[in-house]
C-alpha cells in the first residue's frame, strides 16, 4: 500500500531522481481514522501491495465458500461490491461513501454489529497491521464466524519493513503520509488464541505480476532491487466445527 510514493521519495534522497524536482516529497504520519479519510477520494486505485493480496486471495480460496461472505476492514467495498449476498464493515465512513457496495456499515471490527455464527467466510485483508493488539479483532472475527468457516487473512509483510518499506498514502494534495502500522510476526499464535485452526498460508512476493507498478513509477532498477522481497503475507484458518474439528 502507497510502496511506489515510498520508493520515490527514497530514491529521491539517494540523489538519483531521475527527473527535476524542487521540493521532496513531505511524509506526514497519520492515525489510522485520519489516514483513510485523506485516501479515501483516490484509493479506489490499486496497488502493488493490493494487487499481490488480491492474487493470494484468488490462489488460495478457490472453491471455499462464500455465501455468507463478510469482509471485515472493506474500505471501499470494491472487493464485494459484485457480490450481492456479500457483507462488509469498515471503520471509517469517508471510504465506504466512495464506494458502491450495499451491504455495508461503518464499524470497528473489534466490536462488529453482527450475531455469532452468522458468516461462512470472513476476509481481514491489509486491515490487522493497523491494530497494535489484533487479538481483540481475531477474537470478534472468530465469534461471527460459523462453525467449520474460513477467515482469510492478508497483512503487510515483516519483511517490506525491515526493508526500509511503509505503508503511505498520497492525498489529493500530493502529500505523502505514512500511515499507522504495526508489525506483527504472530499472527498464527493470535488466531490459534481466538480459537482458529491455520489451513495454510502463503507470501506474495516483489515478481513479474507486479512488474508494471514498478516501471508506472519509480523504474527497472527498483524492481530489480526488491525482486523476491515479501511484501504480503497471507494466512487462511478455520473454525472447528461442532465436533472441534477443523477440516481441510
Amino acid at each position: 500500500m502507497g510502496l511506489v510514493t515510498l520508493l520515490k521519495r527514497r530514491i529521491w534522497e539517494k540523489g538519483i531522481w531521475p527527473f527535476p524536482v524542487d521540493v521532496p516529497p513531505v511524509i506526514e504520519d497519520l492515525n489510522v481514522c485520519d489516514a483513510y479519510r485523506a485516501w479515501a477520494p483516490t484509493y479506489a486505485a490499486e496497488t502493488a501491495t493490493s494487487f499481490l493480496d488480491e492474487e493470494l486471495a484468488q490462489e488460495m480460496l478457490g472453491g471455499l465458500p462464500q455465501t455468507r461472505l463478510l469482509d471485515a476492514g472493506c474500505g471501499i467495498g470494491r472487493r464485494i461490491q459484485d457480490i450481492p449476498t456479500a457483507v462488509g464493515i469498515d471503520l471509517s465512513p469517508e471510504m465506504l461513501a466512495q464506494g458502491d457496495a450495499r451491504n455495508v456499515v461503518a464499524g470497528d471490527i473489534r466490536k462488529m454489529p453482527f450475531k455469532s455464527n452468522r458468516f461462512d467466510m470472513v476476509w481481514c485483508r491489509l486491515v490487522l497491521g493497523h491494530l497494535s493488539d489484533p487479538l481483540l479483532a481475531y477474537r470478534e472475527i472468530f465469534r461471527v464466524c460459523m462453525p467449520g468457516g474460513y477467515v482469510f487473512v492478508t497483512d503487510f509483510h515483516p519483511d517490506a519493513v525491515a526493508a526500509g518499506h511503509r505503508r503511505t498514502l498520497t492525498d489529493g494534495a500530493g502529500i505523502v503520509h505514512g500511515i499507522e502500522h504495526y508489525v506483527h510476526i504472530n499472527h498464527i499464535q493470535l488466531a490459534a488464541e481466538a480459537g482458529l485452526d491455520l489451513i495454510a498460508s502463503r507470501d506474495g512476493l516483489v515478481s513479474p505480476s507486479i512488474r508494471d507498478f514498478y516501471l508506472r513509477g519509480i523504474g527497472l532498477k527498483a524492481y530489480e532491487r526488491d525482486i523476491d522481497l515479501k511484501l504480503v503475507a497471507a494466512f487462511l484458518f478455520r473454525k472447528p466445527d461442532a465436533r472441534g474439528t477443523a477440516l481441510v
